[in-house]
């Protein structure tokens, strides 16, 4: 017989899934180390976890971001410099033909 509660219960898992949070809230169950648990005993509280965690990434991301692209165009542009061509395509297949 499918209660109320049931349903609930379903439903919090679906919306748990949906946050790409349900393999995340087992991870979050406590905070450095396994002795310091964390007493989630609600949805409404991995909730609010999920949301505190988006909000911390939404801020942290953007600067990742901008420094990894950095990153990669100035080791783009010294590689192109090192093998004095300004063409990728023909440095990667320099590079692919003098490993056979």
């Amino acid at each position: 017989m499918i209660t109320a509660l049931h349903v609930l219960v379903n439903c919090k898992k679906r919306e748990l899934k949906n946050l790409g949070y349900y393999h995340g809230y087992k991870g979050y169950r406590f905070a450095g180390i396994a002795k310091n648990r964390l007493h989630l005993q609600s949805f409404e509280q991995i909730s609010s976890l999920n949301s505190f965690d988006m909000a911390l990434k939404s801020l942290i991301y953007p600067r990742i971001i901008a420094v990894e692209t950095a990153l990669k165009n100035y080791t783009l542009e010294e590689v192109l410099q090192d093998a004095e061509s300004p063409f990728l395509a023909l440095v990667l297949f320099s590079w692919v033909s003098s490993r056979r």
